[in-house]
């Protein structure tokens, strides 16, 4: 089973790794923020190896 990543480090990793990179291809300069929004513990940092078994995982939208 692999480690366990809380829904904040999977979504800093998603921006990081593709959200970004795009970004910076069809916009270079372009100012941008992100945030987790929704509901749930990953949202609140609360989750948990136990709570991965709903709703985890990287989400990106516009």
């Amino acid at each position: 089973m692999p480690d366990f990543i809380p829904s904040l480090d999977l979504s800093r990793i998603l921006f990081r790794e593709a959200v970004e990179p795009l970004l910076a291809t069809r916009a270079p300069g372009l100012p941008c923020a992100a945030g987790l929004f929704g509901v749930g513990s990953g949202v609140l940092g609360y989750d948990t190896a136990r709570s991965a078994d709903h709703d985890l995982g990287g989400r990106a939208s516009s």
